[in-house]
């Protein structure tokens, strides 16, 4: 999540991709960067070790998500910059 902060302030598009599982933990931590408005894309948990053909399923599933979030623009320009450091 810091990694899409970060990116975002600096003016990069980003989309998160996170199991659904984690998903308010991924808002809370965008929130607590300053960012809530980063974007972050679900996907059905789990996602380790379900093999090839599962994870290009679900990948497949989220892809016009991705897609959306990334051109609808980054969040980053309009935020204000961080007054701490993150890292």
């Amino acid at each position: 999540m810091l990694d899409a902060v970060l990116l975002e302030r600096q003016g990069v598009v980003t989309a998160t991709v996170v199991t659904s599982m984690f998903l308010e933990a991924g808002r809370q931590h965008a929130k607590n960067y300053g960012m809530p408005e980063v974007p972050l894309v679900p996907i059905a948990h789990p996602i380790a070790n379900v093999g090839p053909e599962a994870l290009r399923k679900k990948t497949e599933e989220i892809f016009p998500e991705v897609l959306e979030a990334l051109l609808r623009g980054a969040a980053g320009p309009k935020a204000a910059p961080a007054t701490e450091p993150l890292a």
